[in-house]
C-alpha cells in the first residue's frame, strides 16, 4: 500500500471516505452482557471526533502521554484514535499489572491522564488507582485526568465514591458526573464516565479539532508500550504513526486483506499484535474488526462462527485453548482462510492442527518485536506449508536484515547462526526517557538489535533457533528475570534467585525460579509463590522451583543462566 494515509487519524479519515456504510468495529451481544455495538467505518469516525473534543475539553495537549488500562471495550479502539487525531500519545497498560507495576509504568511514562475500566482482567483497577491517589503515590503526581470506561458486560461504576467539587481539578463547563477522588475532598484528579467525557466535548468546535489533527505529523510519537527489555524494568517503546503503519500496511497486505475480510480480535488491545496487527492491519484495507473483550477460548470459537471471521491472529497458547475446547466439534467454522501466530515460539505439530482442525488453512508463523512496531518477516497465506509451519519466512517489504556474530556487527554466511539485526522505517523512535538503553538497542547507522539467534538458508529463508536477550516470553509475554529476582530477594529466607525461561508445552516458556536459602531456612515454594502474588502479574509468578546452594558463574561473577536452564531441563520429568 504505497500510497497509505501519513497518519492514523488520516487513515481513518480516507477509509471512512471509501467504504462509509461497512461495518468497521463489531462487540456482539454474546460477550457484551445482551448489548450488541456495531459501527461502520463513517459512525466510527464521528465517535472518534467526539471522543476527540472530550479530550481537548480535558485539556489534553498536543504530546502530552495518556494511558489506557481496560480490557478490550467497545471505545478502547475509538480512543486510541481520538488521542492519535489530536496529536498526544497513548501509553497502553497491561490489564494484569499489579499496584507497583501500574505505579512504575504511569510515573515512568509521565501519563497525566488514565483511561480505565472498574476491572482489568482480575485487577480491582479503580481501586488500585484511588490507593495511588490516596498514598499520594509520586507516580500519579502528574495524573490530572481519569476517564471511566463503562463496559457495557456487566461493570458497575467505582463503587462508594460521592460527587464533591474541585475547582481546580474539574475542567469549566464539566457535568455533574465529574468525581472528586481524593480523602477529605482534596483536589486531585476528576473522574468522568465515558458519556460524560462526549458531552463534555460539545463546547469544542470543529475547527478547534482540525486545527489539532492538521499538525499531527508521520513522525510523532503515538504510542507507548511497554515491553522488558534485558536489564530488568519495562521500557517504554515509543512508536510514531509512520512506525506503526509501516507493520500495518506490510502486514494485512501480506495476508491479501480485502473490504470483505473479517478480522477476529481475540488478543489484548494494549499489546502491538492487538492494536497494531489486528487493528490497522484490517482497517488499512477496510476490513471488518470483530472483537471480544478478553481471550476465553469459548467465546472466541462463538465469535469466528457467529460473525463468519476470515482472519484470526494469536499466540500459541490461545490456539492450544481454542483447539481443546468442547465447544469446538459443535461449532461450524467455515470462512477462515488465514492468520498469524506469533509473540512465543510455536510447534509444528500445533501450526498443522490449527491448518487442520479449526480450520485455518493459511495459517503461518511470523515474527516481530515491539521495538519493530512489531513486523519484521513472515509468509503469505498460500506458501508451502512447511515453510509457514517450520520458519519466520522472509522479511517483509522495505525492511532490511543482518545476521552478525553476537554483540559484533560482523556479518555471519548464510547458514550459521548469529543475531538478527533489523532496519527500517518499523523501528522504534526510542525507548521512552532511556537514551543509553536506546543508543545500545540501536547502532548509530539504524539497526536494531534484536537479541534473537537466527539462521538464513540459501534461499533467505530465515529460522529462530534461540534467544541471546534475557528475557522469557510465556504465552506471548515478554518478561524480565530481574524483576521477579527482586521480589524474590525480599523473603527473609531467600540469599539469592535467579529466574530462567524453562520449556512448557502450553505456554512455550514457564517461569523456573532457582533460589539460594540462608542458613537453615526450610524450601518453601507455596511461601515464596504467596509473596509474588498480588506485588507482581500473575504471568510472571514461577511455577517451578529449585533449591541450589550455588550458581554457575562467568569469571566476572555474572549468573550462567543458560546452564540453570538445562539444570531445569535435567530435572524435568520425563
Amino acid at each position: 500500500m504505497a500510497d497509505a494515509p501519513a497518519t492514523l487519524s488520516a487513515l481513518l479519515r480516507d477509509v471512512a471516505a471509501r467504504h462509509p456504510e461497512r461495518e468497521a468495529l463489531v462487540h456482539p451481544a454474546f460477550t457484551f452482557g445482551g448489548v450488541e455495538r456495531r459501527l461502520s467505518f463513517a459512525e466510527l469516525d464521528a465517535r472518534v471526533d467526539e471522543l476527540a473534543r472530550g479530550l481537548l475539553a480535558l485539556g489534553i495537549g498536543r504530546g502530552e502521554h495518556v494511558a489506557i488500562w481496560a480490557a478490550s471495550v467497545p471505545d478502547w479502539v475509538p480512543l486510541m484514535f481520538a488521542l492519535a487525531r489530536i496529536g498526544s500519545v497513548l501509553v497502553t497498560v497491561n490489564t494484569a499489572l499489579k499496584h507497583d507495576e501500574v505505579a512504575y509504568v504511569l510515573q515512568q511514562s509521565k501519563a497525566i491522564a488514565v483511561l480505565h475500566t472498574t476491572r482489568t482482567g482480575h485487577n480491582e483497577a479503580s481501586a488500585i488507582l484511588d490507593a495511588l491517589l490516596a498514598e499520594d503515590n509520586p507516580a500519579v503526581a502528574r495524573v490530572r485526568r481519569r476517564v471511566w470506561l463503562q463496559a457495557v458486560h456487566d461493570e458497575r461504576p467505582p463503587p462508594g465514591v460521592a460527587p464533591r467539587a474541585a475547582p481546580d481539578a474539574v475542567p469549566p463547563g464539566a457535568p455533574d458526573s465529574v468525581q472528586n477522588l481524593a480523602p477529605g475532598g482534596a483536589p486531585c484528579a476528576a473522574l468522568l464516565d465515558i458519556e460524560a467525557l462526549v458531552a463534555l466535548g460539545r463546547g469544542v468546535s470543529a475547527e478547534q479539532l482540525a486545527a489539532r489533527e492538521r499538525g499531527c505529523a508521520p513522525g510523532d510519537v503515538v504510542n507507548i508500550q511497554y515491553t522488558s527489555g534485558t536489564t530488568g524494568f519495562p521500557k517504554g517503546v515509543m512508536l510514531s504513526h509512520a512506525n506503526v503503519l509501516h507493520s500495518g500496511t506490510r502486514l494485512g497486505a501480506g495476508l491479501g486483506t480485502t473490504p470483505e475480510d473479517r478480522v477476529a480480535l481475540i488478543v489484548p488491545l494494549f499489546h502491538c499484535f492487538g492494536c497494531v496487527v489486528c487493528v490497522l492491519g484490517a482497517w488499512c484495507y477496510g476490513a471488518t474488526l470483530c472483537c471480544i473483550p478478553h481471550f476465553d477460548a469459548g467465546s472466541a470459537l462463538e465469535l469466528l462462527e457467529a460473525e463468519r471471521c476470515t482472519l484470526v491472529h494469536g499466540v500459541p497458547t490461545m490456539f492450544s485453548a481454542l483447539l481443546a475446547h468442547a465447544d469446538l466439534p459443535r461449532r461450524r467454522i467455515t470462512t477462515l482462510r488465514a492468520g498469524l501466530i506469533a509473540g512465543a515460539p510455536c510447534p509444528p505439530p500445533l501450526m498443522r492442527a490449527v491448518a487442520e482442525r479449526l480450520p485455518c488453512p493459511g495459517i503461518s508463523v511470523t515474527y516481530g518485536l515491539t521495538e519493530a512496531s512489531p513486523g519484521v518477516a513472515g509468509c503469505a497465506p498460500d506458501a508451502p506449508a512447511v515453510m509457514r509451519f517450520e520458519t519466520i519466512g522472509r522479511p517483509l517489504p522495505d525492511v532490511e536484515l543482518r545476521i552478525v556474530a553476537p554483540g559484533s556487527v560482523t556479518d555471519v554466511p548464510d547458514g550459521e547462526p548469529g543475531e538478527l539485526l533489523v532496519r527500517g522505517a518499523n523501528i522504534m523512535v526510542g525507548y521512552h526517557d532511556e537514551p543509553e538503553a536506546t543508543a545500545r538497542a540501536i547502532t548509530p547507522d539504524g539497526w536494531l538489535r534484536t537479541g534473537d539467534q537466527v539462521v538464513r538458508d540459501a534461499d533467505g529463508v530465515l529460522r529462530i533457533v534461540g534467544r541471546i536477550k534475557d528475557i522469557i516470553i510465556r504465552g506471548g509475554e515478554n518478561i524480565a528475570p530481574a524483576e521477579i529476582e527482586a521480589v524474590l530477594r525480599e523473603h527473609p529466607d531467600i540469599a539469592d534467585a535467579a529466574v530462567v525461561g524453562v520449556p512448557s508445552a502450553y505456554f512455550g516458556e514457564e517461569i523456573g525460579a532457582a533460589l539460594i536459602l540462608r542458613d537453615g531456612a526450610r524450601f518453601d515454594p507455596d511461601a515464596y509463590a504467596k509473596l509474588c502474588t498480588g506485588r507482581i502479574a500473575c504471568f510472571k509468578v514461577p511455577a517451578v522451583w529449585k533449591h541450589v546452594t550455588a550458581f554457575p558463574l562467568t569469571g566476572s561473577g555474572k549468573v550462567k543462566k543458560y546452564q540453570l536452564r538445562e539444570q531445569f531441563r535435567a530435572d524435568a520429568p520425563p
